[in-house]
């Protein structure tokens, strides 16, 4: 008997759509060509800046768009003083002295008019926050200017951040506000009794 020698691709032959890898450089080509096709519709639309003229005048539109923006939030803190540590200005935004300002929404009247704890615990009304009364006992949050709670806590003004905005938050306990030390390398703790050099870096 004569021997016949067959090959294993046509043994175990598979149809192109079963065949993985080239399925998947098939996809790969696929997606790379409408990648660039967006890229290319993308382009188009760009406002054409190739002349210096029409480059100057976007620089200029955007820092018109800067300076509106500017104007229009205002000052975001004030060393300024009244009863509630609040900005006195009407035009400025309002940040009571101490807090965070992640923390900036939960420090405004709910649609009743109450200040709710940070913990959920209780509802108060808005105006005994800052009355020199410790209401929210667990967190001190409804005391953030003064050292009523024991377990408040006092943001420093300045707040080292990294160059991607992250950090850790600096504080001290509420305890030590308006005490006569300088705790806050900005000096932010003391307003009444102490007047601090700011030493932040």
């Amino acid at each position: 008997m004569k021997k016949t020698w067959i090959k294993r691709e046509n043994i175990y032959y598979k149809p192109f759509y079963k065949q993985k890898s080239k399925l998947l450089l098939l996809g790969i080509f696929l997606l790379g060509i409408i990648f660039f096709t967006y890229q290319a519709l993308t382009i188009n639309k760009l406002p054409n800046s190739s002349t210096p003229w029409s480059l100057e005048n976007t620089m200029q539109d955007l820092k018109k768009t800067h300076k509106q923006l500017v104007l229009s939030l205002g000052k975001k803190e004030s060393d300024s003083f009244d009863s509630h540590n609040l900005v006195d200005d009407a035009d400025q935004i309002k940040i009571i002295r101490g807090i965070r300002l992640f923390d900036y929404d939960a420090y405004k009247p709910n649609f009743e008019g109450k200040f709710r704890c940070l913990d959920g615990s209780i509802d108060i009304p808005f105006d005994r926050v800052n009355d020199d009364y410790c209401d929210c006992e667990k967190d001190g949050s409804d005391e953030p200017s003064t050292n009523a709670c024991n377990a408040g806590r006092f943001y420093c003004k300045y707040q080292k951040r990294h160059i991607t905005g992250r950090g850790l938050d600096v504080f001290v306990p509420s305890s030590r506000v308006n005490d006569g030390v300088c705790d806050c390398c900005d000096g932010s703790d003391e307003w009444i009794i102490a007047k601090c050099k700011n030493k932040c870096t």
